[in-house]
């Protein structure tokens, strides 16, 4: 396989998976996963090449990386994101799954993913590392932060602001024109009507914001 049109998926995982099948819908070469061992025993697409330590190596000989791991709190996103700085930044690719819409005029960082059914819309930018999950929206003039996970079926209206390491739960919908600080985690479900402050963790319709680990 030449390298220079081949990508590894970081990851052997639930999202890695989602990841690969989407690098091979694209029509671009998969070359394999690069994963703790201990995760091997899933079923994967392409080979196990071994764990992360190999990373610069490969990007060395021309290969392209594409982060397979997720987050679902605020903890996990932190840990990505310190993952994400680790990496060997001119290795990582973005990949969008052929049912994804990027608009021509969205631009994304590098090692961004787009799944079935996700929309970036018009003038939206994102920083490195974002995750548009299956079905997810973020309408027109929105601008997100690195490593910012927008989760199955959640929907951004337009002119949001989103920071750094922040998650976006699952169907949750969120206001046209707020702000949603660095490391904030909005609930699943919620529907978001004001700006939520960094480091918040808001649940419920409307939302309203909570402790971390409180229901």
């Amino acid at each position: 396989m030449n390298p220079q049109s081949a990508l590894i998926v970081l990851g052997a995982g639930g999202h890695a998976a989602v990841v690969a099948e989407a690098i091979v819908l694209s029509g671009a070469r998969l070359a394999g996963h690069l994963a703790p061992a201990a995760g091997t025993d899933a079923h994967l697409l392409g080979p196990w090449l071994g764990d992360d330590a190999g990373a610069a190596d490969l990007v060395a000989q021309g290969f392209g990386l594409v982060p397979g791991m997720g987050f679902v709190d605020g903890q996990g996103a932190a840990r990505r994101g310190a993952w994400l700085a680790g990496l060997p930044q001119a290795g990582l690719c973005s990949v969008i799954h052929p049912r994804a819409v990027l608009s021509p005029s969205a631009r994304i960082g590098a090692g961004g993913f787009l799944a079935a059914g996700a929309v970036l819309g018009s003038r939206s930018t994102a920083g490195p590392g974002l995750i548009l999950n299956s079905g997810a929206i973020v309408d027109h003039d929105c601008h997100l932060g690195a490593n910012c996970h927008v989760a199955t079926g959640a929907r951004v209206a337009g002119g949001v602001e989103i920071g750094d390491d922040v998650l976006i739960g699952a169907g949750a919908t969120i206001r046209q024109g707020l702000r949603i600080g660095k490391g904030a985690v909005v609930g699943a479900g919620a529907v978001v009507l004001r700006d939520v402050a960094p480091a918040a963790t808001v649940v419920g319709i409307p939302a309203r914001q909570i402790e971390r680990g409180c229901a």
